[in-house]
């Protein structure tokens, strides 16, 4: 059984130091991303795989009108610089659900990942989404509780029952 770390949307324009603050406000920004990386950094050491998943989104009037953020080329869409990279592993979405983008799929299969933790941002949301994805895909699934960032708690906990009844893992 081959485990695999998604570390979702922790780019600079949802948690970086120049995101819009009122918009992406999340608890305890700091012990995130330590969270996040020492998670990371167990991974690697376990040999056990690091995926790295952006929402990028395509630099159109729509986008940069009404969701400007993550768009194609801009500093906004980078992974934040207190990110640990330890691996090439690299997907790019355009939704909430990860498992969408069938290189992600396909790097999942060829690597005979059974397993998927998730950390990163938002837990009502992307990984919420990603979650459903993952379970639909057949894998099981753990969401690292203090490692994901959510802009609303309340939600965060209604939607965890749906992932708990689906299967989804918490700690």
């Amino acid at each position: 059984m081959k485990k695999a770390l998604l570390v979702i949307d922790a780019q600079e324009d949802f948690i970086g130091e120049q995101r819009n603050k009122e918009k992406f406000n999340y608890e305890d920004l700091d012990e995130l991303i330590k969270n996040i990386n020492e998670k990371i950094n167990t991974y690697k050491k376990n040999m056990d795989e690091v995926i790295y998943i952006a929402n990028v989104l395509p630099s159109n009037f729509l986008n940069k009108k009404f969701f400007p953020y993550g768009i194609i080329g801009s500093k906004g869409a980078r992974f934040d610089k207190r990110i640990r990279i330890v691996s090439e592993n690299y997907f790019e979405k355009q939704v909430g659900n990860a498992f969408k983008n069938n290189n992600l799929v396909k790097f999942i299969k060829d690597n005979k990942i059974s397993e998927v933790e998730l950390a990163g941002v938002d837990g009502i949301k992307c990984v919420f989404r990603t979650a459903k994805g993952a379970i639909d895909a057949g894998l099981k699934v753990t969401l690292l509780t203090d490692s994901v960032g959510t802009i609303n708690p309340d939600k965060f906990v209604k939607i965890s029952e749906k992932l708990k009844a689906s299967g989804v893992a918490y700690i």
